[in-house]
């Protein structure tokens, strides 16, 4: 099929997704850019995914939330079958253009929620600006096993105390990666299993937040 008749239907997606949205006034010296990567849900389901057990996804409350913050967000709802490791190097080579716009790298933030935590690993194994990264509920026993990455940057991960899925710590990420500039963790108890990461609550965007201001989390 020709892309023709295809391209005025992608602009308007991405025009309502807000995949690209800046905050009035800003320039490239004062503004803060934060990638949203969401779940494997929204993958399979689309921007109103819901899980049986964990319930709706807000992928649109979440985005809403950081922009309400003055945050230039990027994100979109990826295809099924996305591949991992190309969109890590999409992601890369974006942030390597905001920094050539004087973006400063700490004005650039990434944050993953499971599927898309692994993402901005792979993103933070590939880029070695020192930008800041917020993995939400990331880690397993499967993932240490299969991956090999070695992280660069400010990074925090977070972890919930009842996630059975992807709730381990991130020790091991932190001794494997010797060159990140920081790399703290947080555990938070909300009682939510994965379903944590669904919604913009406090437990994690509060943290997040001021990761993105340079600070460090509560603990």
């Amino acid at each position: 099929m020709s892309g023709t008749n295809s391209e005025p239907m992608i602009l308007w997606a991405i025009l309502v997704l807000g995949v690209f949205t800046q905050a009035a006034g800003q320039t490239p010296e004062n503004e803060r850019h934060v990638f949203y990567l969401h779940g494997m849900i929204v993958e399979l389901q689309g921007k109103n995914a819901v899980s049986e057990t964990f319930g709706a996804y807000k992928y649109e409350d979440i985005v809403d939330s950081l922009e309400a913050y003055g945050y230039v967000v990027h994100s979109e709802v990826r295809p099924r079958n996305t591949d991992y490791q190309e969109y890590a190097r999409r992601i890369s080579a974006e942030i390597d253009q905001l920094i050539s716009r004087k973006v400063a790298p700490s004005d650039i933030t990434v944050i993953g929620a499971s599927a898309g935590a692994h993402i901005a690993m792979a993103v933070s194994s590939l880029n070695g600006h020192p930008v800041n990264y917020v993995l939400l509920g990331a880690n397993s026993d499967r993932l240490e096993a299969e991956r090999d990455w070695k992280l660069h940057g400010r990074i925090l991960g977070i972890y919930e105390a009842s996630d059975r899925i992807a709730g381990k710590d991130y020790t091991y990420w932190m001794e494997q990666s010797p060159d990140a500039l920081v790399f703290d963790q947080l555990k938070i108890n909300t009682g939510l299993g994965h379903g944590f990461l669904y919604r913009p609550i406090p437990d994690w965007l509060a943290p997040a937040r001021r990761w993105i201001s340079g600070n460090v989390p509560d603990d």
